[in-house]
């Protein structure tokens, strides 16, 4: 009776061993589908990896081209303004930041200037003040004085103009106080600087003669200039001489006890100011304000992105 027993116990042994063996064979086949299918698609995402990075960079998963960027190709012109007040000399700086809708892309570069020009007239007799704006303001002038073909444009001799009888004449141009140049016209160097790259795009400040082409057609860049979303760009612009300076002018040549003419007004015929000799007046009634605004840009691109897209 014994020995029936322990065959019994003997045989459910081996039945659970082998039921046993027989699941471990089936889980060992199920894991090995499952490894076989994890190594089929890694090895089709590597092979799609390695095709997107030999489309993308040509080879070099290190470079990105332009071409390749995501997103939206708008045409964009990014502008910044500087203001250039009267007497100003001191370098002027602006900054501009590239928005989170998508990298810039610059193809060219160009500048212009805004004139301001006003003056404040004081009456010698009633001491009444008015202020009035020049004939140039609001009218746009180029950023160099490279194109001015008529300077040094001499006059020989005093011009008065004299209108209907009884009006009195309105100006007096003489060759010792008459500019021949344009009136508001700036001259400057400028320097664009990537301030997240750390790279200027010059190693010396631009004449402002060579920022544009001509009189103020856009200079093309000699690569496309790629800004990233959110990185500055800065610059700085020089003014070479004030705006409507007085250099060069002769004062008070027209008797000892007479200042006329003052040493500002060179650009007072042009401008509309009224500055005729008046007798016992030692002291310019006229206040000058040549300010201007430099409007100073990159042409080119923007790429729409949309949030969180592309590390650029």
């Amino acid at each position: 009776m014994s020995n029936q027993i322990d065959l019994n116990r003997l045989m459910a042994s081996a039945n659970f061993a082998a039921q046993q063996s027989r699941e471990a064979k089936d889980g060992m086949v199920a894991q090995g589908r499952v490894l076989a299918e994890l190594a089929k698609n890694s090895q089709q995402l590597a092979q799609s990896l390695a095709q997107m990075s030999a489309q993308r960079t040509g080879g070099n998963p290190s470079l990105q081209y332009v071409e390749n960027i995501p997103g939206r190709r708008v045409p964009f012109d990014l502008m910044a303004t500087i203001a250039i007040g009267a007497d100003i000399v001191a370098e002027q700086q602006t900054t501009i930041t590239i928005n989170q809708d998508g990298p810039f892309i610059a193809v060219s570069r160009y500048a212009f200037f805004l004139s301001q020009n006003s003056f404040q007239y004081i009456d010698p007799v009633s001491g009444n003040t008015s202020t009035f704006n020049g004939r140039s303001y609001g009218r746009w002038r180029p950023v160099h004085s490279a194109w001015d073909l008529y300077d040094g444009v001499a006059r020989s001799e005093v011009v008065q103009a004299v209108p209907a009888p009884g009006s009195g004449a309105p100006h007096i141009i003489s060759p010792s106080n008459a500019s021949s140049f344009r009136s508001m016209q700036p001259d400057f160097t400028i320097r664009e600087e990537n301030q997240g790259f750390a790279y200027p795009r010059s190693n010396i400040y631009i004449p402002s003669a060579a920022w544009t082409k001509q009189i103020n057609s856009p200079f093309n860049l000699g690569a496309l200039d790629v800004f990233e979303r959110g990185e500055v760009i800065e610059f700085r612009v020089q003014p070479l001489h004030p705006n409507n300076p007085s250099y060069g002018n002769v004062s008070s040549f027209t008797g000892p006890s007479d200042d006329w003419p003052f040493i500002g007004g060179q650009f007072d015929a042009v401008e509309g100011i009224s500055d005729p000799v008046l007798d016992d007046v030692t002291t310019d009634p006229v206040t000058r304000l040549p300010n201007g605004i430099l409007y100073i840009g990159l042409h080119g691109y923007k790429i729409i992105q949309p949030p969180g897209a592309g590390p650029y």
